[in-house]
């Protein structure tokens, strides 16, 4: 990383930072226009008003925007001092959500603010992040009297981390959401692998995980265990290929419209899945609506936008002052890689149905708003380190004409 970070200049970081930015408000822009054409019909029928959703998610996006605008200009390394009272606030909003939020779909993941609705997990995958951030850097002190420092003691650097992020985790379990369960420990692991650390604890965490996971997958496939849970259904259901018209109703349906587009698709605002045929169109399953509409060329450009966020974001981080923002960054660019990795996974029916959506486009104004700002934390750290790029460069030329 040393080598690498001494060839960045800060003309290439700064043209990095534009990148990131473009490519957000594209995937932005791209995101009202599906939305648009695949919200009409249910808005139609359910509101009145063909634009209902789509005049919604215009107004979640204004709020995005100022609250990207907000912390963007507020120094990322403010949230080190308040990273405990961040993640007591997570683990409050979580408890509260199963005390006092309605029920939807067979599942209990908002708290109602008149005729808004908030998804404290969404708030929670960032407070992880942020907490652990400040955790895994503060164990790089050293011990009383030893030379290791505590992020090479199993407790310290793995244990401690683990359990925050089971609370959490247990806590959304419960809603259930799955699939940001998945996510939060993934995102858990690699701050740890990129902070450093003990690689033979974090290792054997991620073994006895593995093997674990194996055990209950043959369990469920191969014995036909636990099958009275619903999830478990879902998961036999999708592994055979069963029950397209019941369980695995929406992925089968994805699978048309992806099918249906081809290489060009069938014209913006042409599709016929989104006719009611394809639950949730507007939301988790909009990526097929994109694929059957723009095509593959349509797919590809989304991908493209997402593998270019996430490179710009990991060079931008990369750069960080401190290994505080470079964990707070590296965990921001995880959350946006893994929640479009999923997503996109599901509705290829590459993995059992998550309910994840797709960053910066699907519907949905909690996502989206956490989404901006993380991205302005990202830019509060390209600024940080911007200035301190600068700033050696400065020094350094001064130094040559010195010579």
């Amino acid at each position: 990383m040393n080598h690498f970070q001494s060839e960045l200049s800060p003309k290439a970081l700064r043209r990095t930072a534009i990148i990131l930015c473009v490519a957000v408000l594209a995937l932005l822009t791209f995101g009202v226009v599906m939305l648009c054409s695949t919200s009409s019909f249910y808005a139609k029928d359910r509101f009145g008003d063909a634009y209902f959703i789509f005049k919604r998610q215009v107004l979640w996006l204004a709020i995005g925007l100022v609250v990207c605008a907000i912390t963007a200009n507020i120094d990322y390394r403010k949230y080190r001092k308040y990273a405990r009272p961040i993640i007591g606030g997570a683990v409050f909003l979580l408890v509260l959500v199963l005390v006092v939020g309605p029920v939807r779909n067979g599942a209990r993941r908002w708290l109602i603010f008149g005729p808004f609705s908030f998804q404290p997990s969404e708030f929670a995958k960032f407070a992880l992040v942020i907490f652990l951030a400040f955790w895994l850097e503060r164990m790089h002190r050293t011990l009383k009297g030893q030379s290791t420092p505590k992020i090479k003691h199993p407790l310290w650097g793995v244990g401690l981390p683990l359990v925050v992020t089971s609370v959490l985790a247990a806590l959304i379990l419960k809603e259930p959401d799955l699939g940001s369960v998945l996510l939060m420990f993934v995102v858990a692991v690699f701050l740890m692998w990129v902070a450093g650390s003990n690689q033979v604890w974090l290792g054997s965490f991620v073994g006895v995980v593995a093997v674990a996971g194996f055990i209950v997958m043959f369990a469920i496939l191969e014995l036909g265990m636990f099958d009275q849970h619903y999830q478990v259904r879902r998961i036999i259901a999708w592994w055979a290929g069963t029950d397209p018209q019941g369980i695995n109703f929406q992925q089968a349906q994805a699978s048309l419209a992806f099918g249906s587009g081809g290489p060009w698709g069938v014209g913006l605002g042409d599709s016929r899945q989104k006719m009611f045929y394809l639950p949730e169109a507007h939301t988790d399953f909009i990526f097929p609506i994109i694929g059957e509409e723009l095509g593959l060329i349509g797919t590809l450009s989304v991908l493209a936008g997402f593998c270019v966020i996430v490179v710009c974001g990991i060079l931008m981080v990369a750069k960080s002052p401190d290994l505080f923002g470079l964990l707070l960054g590296s965990g921001i660019v995880a959350i946006i890689a893994l929640q479009a990795i999923i997503n996109i996974a599901v509705v290829t029916n590459s993995i059992p149905n998550k309910g994840m959506p797709l960053p910066f486009i699907s519907y949905g104004g909690s996502n989206l708003v956490m989404m901006l700002g993380a991205i302005g934390v990202l830019l509060n750290i390209y600024r940080q380190s911007y200035a301190l790029v600068a700033g050696k460069y400065l020094h350094a030329e001064k130094e040559e004409n010195h010579n």
